[in-house]
């Protein structure tokens, strides 16, 4: 399973006995649609990259209110941060459909990762690419309005197909609360720019979506 993400894993920049050995360490997980992966708070734990499927961090406030953080996907990696820092969890990760997702503990991974160089560039380089992708979802939420920010939330999302989209997942993505959700996506259909089913969105008019994408 491990070699099937080459393309995602630094398998290449590996040795045999370097991916002998991490690959012995790494145990593979499956989670169900809305089961949790950890909770917020819960000790520095594994690192883990998707194999198969869709997850998501998320935030919640004192009323319960969920801010989504990210969502990852096959080869895309989370809980990072316990590769160079220890403490608690930073958010709470919960799978959106089932999901297979390769894990290994962060000893585990350094031990290799310290004794090669080319692997552990290759590592900053996707944490670097998770801080580029949460700088701009920041920018959006202080730059655009709602409607600038529910065009790109669906751009970026609908063409993948993984998940159903609730209102309640889009509000949380953009920042806005579900009836705006509602209102903006009535206003899209409304001008023939998408089209909404039982909890999915075909993008009718990328073009003219994509117009709606200004500060």
């Amino acid at each position: 399973m491990a070699r099937e993400l080459r393309d995602v894993l630094p398998i290449d920049a590996l040795n045999d006995v370097e991916g002998r050995e991490l690959f012995s360490h790494m145990r593979v997980g499956r989670f169900a649609g809305g089961e949790v992966v950890y909770h917020r708070g819960d000790p520095a734990g594994d690192v883990f990259v998707v194999h198969h499927g869709l997850v998501k961090s998320v935030l919640h406030d004192e009323q319960g209110r969920e801010l989504l953080v990210a969502r990852y996907r096959r080869g895309e990696f989370f809980g990072t941060v316990t590769l160079f820092r220890k403490g608690p969890r930073e958010s709470t990760v919960t799978a959106l459909v089932p999901s297979t997702v390769l894990q290994i503990a962060p000893a585990d991974a350094l031990h290799v990762l310290e004794r090669n160089p080319q692997a552990m560039h290759f590592m900053f380089e996707r944490m670097a690419e998770t801080i580029d992708r949460l700088s701009d979802q920041f920018a959006a939420r202080v730059f655009l309005d709602v409607r600038g920010r529910l065009a790109r939330y669906l751009l970026e999302t609908c063409p993948l197909g993984d998940a159903a989209l609730r209102q309640e997942d889009i509000a949380a993505a953009i920042g806005a609360n579900v009836f705006t959700v509602n209102k903006t996506l009535a206003e899209f259909e409304r001008r023939g720019l998408i089209d909404v089913e039982r909890r999915r969105v075909r993008i009718l008019e990328e073009d003219q979506l994509r117009q709606e994408i200004r500060p």
